[in-house]
């Protein structure tokens, strides 16, 4: 088996980012402690592994659609808000 080069590429590039992110706005508050790095490494993982699968399927519909992942962006997959 092959090592999915775009998607592991792409969850580690969410993750990195978003933990950045969320360092950098703890520290900036003035929360200097272990705590912001540990919220911020769970924040990485619960928005950026999602983000990332849901960029790969962007970037990938066809490939996506042959592993069983559904097509959110499709007008016929889309479910309606009401």
């Amino acid at each position: 088996m092959t090592v999915p080069w775009l998607r592991l590429l792409l969850v580690v590039l969410w993750v990195g980012c978003v933990a950045l992110a969320a360092v950098a706005a703890g520290l900036s508050l003035g929360h200097v402690n272990l705590a912001v790095f540990v919220w911020a490494g769970i924040a990485g993982l619960v928005v950026g592994i999602p983000a990332a699968l849901l960029n790969w399927v962007w970037l990938r519909p066809r490939r996506a659609r042959e592993l069983g992942y559904p097509d959110p962006f499709r007008r016929e997959t889309r479910q309606p808000l009401i």
